[in-house]
């Protein structure tokens, strides 16, 4: 049996995450195992740091303060190398102001446990302070040594300066959390788990209970484009075509809309409830968005980036279950329109492929009960 003061130190423990800012998928995901870790043990004190979307999404909720980061370019569906490699010149010297301010931050708060989603200055700064750290990232090191040998020539050079990236993170940290599709396994340090989700499609109500509270009178096409400039460019598109549809089409992370057919919220906190009842979803194809989707076994349209490698491997364990088409902001109307008819046509099936997947425990518990033992 544990002593009481065993006891008392567990059910206070302090939790420090370092979170990526790029995207809302890192942020959603943290999200979901703050939930799960508050309610294994409410008393867990919890500080995060982050920038742009983490910072945002957390800030009155937790305390967060705001750090630099690495920037990613916004502006099309391909990743500019070049203009991604200026964009970040000065972190190198904003990632040193980083980990000061951290070490500081941590030197006053004392964390039992550092967690950092995909922001390696967090690892170096927790074991400046010998504080146990926890790396969160999707990409499995074995996975991706075998997907880089399907790349081209340049697109390998790419990926292997990010994958010394994270293998050095990973290297460093004491414990590594993967969420996968694949089959769970641990080994060393490292434990592949289930896709992180904030709610489970089982822990919701029926589809015909969520469609009477949503007030949706058939199933919708959700549109979720992350809320970026090139997000919006293909919203903008999908907004004109939606209307030659016979089709309810939903719009996540675009400007407030209400149309004949199209409604759009800029952000919804219950986004999972509309995508219980969801016929087909269109999305960007990163990891978290790509989980939920699996996980609550809808036919999806997917538009990778170009030149984006952690795109190009979320994408290749997948191309079973969705459709998976690389575009540009420029696309003419009339292929996009193509592409969503073929959603459409080969819904049900990929939800016919989808429904042999089997996920029965939420990452997020797992990760959660990792975190606090």
């Amino acid at each position: 049996m544990k002593s009481q003061k065993e006891e008392s130190t567990r059910k206070n423990m302090k939790l420090f995450f370092i979170i990526t800012g790029i995207g809302l998928g890192h942020t959603m995901r943290e999200a979901a195992i703050i939930k799960e870790i508050k309610s294994q043990q409410p008393t867990t004190e919890i500080v995060i740091a982050g920038y742009k979307n983490s910072y945002r999404y957390f800030k009155g909720k937790y305390p967060v303060i705001k750090i630099h980061g690495h920037k990613f370019p916004e502006g099309s569906f391909s990743v500019s190398r070049v203009k991604s490699l200026i964009m970040n010149l000065p972190y190198p010297f904003c990632a040193q102001l980083d980990k000061a301010k951290l070490v500081k931050l941590i030197q006053e708060y004392g964390p039992d446990r550092i967690i950092v989603d995909i922001q390696p200055v967090g690892i170096e700064a927790a074991r400046a302070c010998n504080v146990k750290s926890i790396a969160i990232y999707n990409l499995d090191i074995n996975e991706w040594q075998e997907f880089n040998k399907t790349l081209s020539k340049v697109n390998r050079i790419q990926s292997n300066i990010i994958f010394s990236f994270v293998k050095k993170a990973y290297s460093l940290a004491d414990k590594v959390i993967i969420p996968t599709i694949h089959k769970p396994k641990s080994y060393g340090r490292y434990s592949l788990i289930n896709p992180i989700l904030r709610l489970m499609p089982y822990e919701l109500p029926s589809e015909k209970e969520l469609m009477k509270k949503l007030q949706l009178t058939r199933k919708p096409i959700l549109v979720m484009l992350g809320g970026s400039k090139f997000g919006f460019k293909i919203a903008d598109k999908i907004v004109k075509l939606a209307k030659g549809f016979d089709e309810h089409f939903i719009f996540f992370g675009y400007k407030e809309l209400n149309e004949k057919n199209i409604t759009s919220f800029r952000f919804k906190e219950n986004f999972l409830e509309y995508l219980k009842t969801a016929k087909a979803c269109i999305l960007l194809s990163g990891h978290t968005a790509l989980s939920e989707v699996v996980v609550y076994k809808k036919p999806a349209l997917v538009f990778p980036f170009r030149n984006y490698v952690e795109h190009y491997i979320n994408v290749s364990s997948l191309r079973s279950y969705i459709i998976p088409r690389y575009i540009n902001s420029n696309i003419e109307e009339e292929q996009l329109s193509e592409y969503i008819k073929e959603l459409l046509d080969k819904a049900p099936e990929l939800e016919k492929a989808l429904q042999k997947l089997k996920f029965p425990v939420n990452g997020a518990k797992e990760a959660a009960e990792i975190i606090l033992r």
